[in-house]
């Protein structure tokens, strides 16, 4: 059977029946939530604003256009085609994102059931960090040694609270941060049989 031939759209978009006695229930952001968004960008917030005045500090500021001109980029562009695209929440009929973290990036690519490749993890991860080290980089090269670490513990503090608030729960479970426990990312699957082809295609085989 292939992916073509069911419905391509996850269980999460075909209606408030599919969710009806629903075991994921609580174990995964399904559906978009503000209160999400709004718990992730609070989790990154303190490394922005480390970043940002670290920088300023240096008397780098000014460079930090082009982080912003790298920031579009990144999460706009680049990590939306290699990483967004596999989201089953990119396939809600909707040309803007609605999720806990990209919110409101515009749908260039069709959706990609399937899971990322191990180039596309690695591209996500080089552009993450990235994204992370331009400023801190701007920081050290101007001696303010001090904001320098204060960058590496709030990205670092950032990185481990993403895990345990959204990761665990997240549906793009093929990016290299994702948590979900393997039992719960096959209960999804079997709900949604072309997700689960193209994974399965991709190698993945779910357990008992």
């Amino acid at each position: 059977m292939s992916a073509e031939s069911v419905d391509v759209m996850p269980c999460n978009f075909r209606g408030q029946g599919e969710c009806v006695d629903c075991a994921l229930e609580g174990h995964l952001m399904c559906h978009h939530e503000a209160r999400d968004t709004v718990k992730f960008f609070m989790v990154a917030l303190p490394f922005m604003v480390t970043a940002t005045i670290g920088a300023i500090q240096a008397g780098y500021g000014w460079y930090l256009l082009l982080w912003l001109a790298y920031w579009l980029f990144f999460f706009f562009g680049w990590e939306a085609r290699v990483l967004c695209s596999h989201c089953p929440m990119w396939a809600e009929e909707d040309r803007v994102l609605r999720c806990h973290a990209n919110y409101g990036v515009i749908k260039f690519w069709k959706y990609r059931p399937g899971p990322m490749s191990k180039v596309e993890q690695a591209q996500f991860i080089i552009g993450a960090l990235i994204w992370l080290g331009f400023p801190l980089v701007l920081t050290l090269l101007g001696g303010e040694y001090l904001w320098v670490v204060a960058g590496l513990v709030t990205a670092t503090s950032a990185a481990y609270n993403l895990r345990v608030v959204s990761c665990g729960r997240c549906i793009n479970f093929s990016c290299p941060l994702n948590t979900v426990p393997k039992a719960v990312v096959d209960a999804y699957l079997r709900r949604n049989p072309a997700m689960r082809t193209a994974w399965e295609a991709a190698g993945y085989r779910l357990g008992d």
